[in-house]
């Protein structure tokens, strides 16, 4: 048990430090198009923002939920990658359908991979705000 927190949590940590450096180079990529007026960026901010971080969160979103599924695959919880990445999409986007579920010592990682989703989730959120408030940023200063 003790053994399954500790790997969660480097899990975690580690993803969460990944998705928060991606979404701060998203950000300066798009402060950078912004400044340069580059692919048509000056025509159409609002639209060219949000397809950039639509992209980005995709991106973000898939390489998490693999990464615990290739966790899981490691570990021995799963034999095959269909059933580990089917639990880590379930456990992440917290629906826990409940029809595949870890074996005794492993529980609390399913629980540790619903609260990284959630915590993702919410940097998804301040992401797509900030996003919002690209083009007012001009007006403003």
């Amino acid at each position: 048990m003790l053994f399954a927190i500790f790997v969660g949590s480097i899990m975690m940590i580690g993803s969460l430090a990944i998705s928060i450096a991606l979404f701060g180079v998203a950000e300066r990529l798009l402060h950078v198009f912004e400044e340069s007026g580059a692919f048509g960026y000056a025509r159409f901010p609002a639209l060219f923002d949000l397809s950039v971080a639509g992209l980005w969160i995709l991106t973000v979103l898939t390489s998490t939920v693999w990464g615990w599924a290739v966790l899981y695959i490691q570990l021995g919880l799963f034999d095959a990658l269909e059933p580990a990445l089917y639990f880590s999409i379930a456990s992440f986007t917290t629906v826990g359908y409940g029809d595949v579920v870890l074996e005794p010592g492993w529980r609390l990682l399913a629980g540790m991979t619903a609260t990284h989703g959630l915590l993702t989730f919410g940097i998804f959120t301040a992401f797509l705000v900030e996003v919002f408030n690209f083009p007012t940023r001009k007006r403003r200063r």
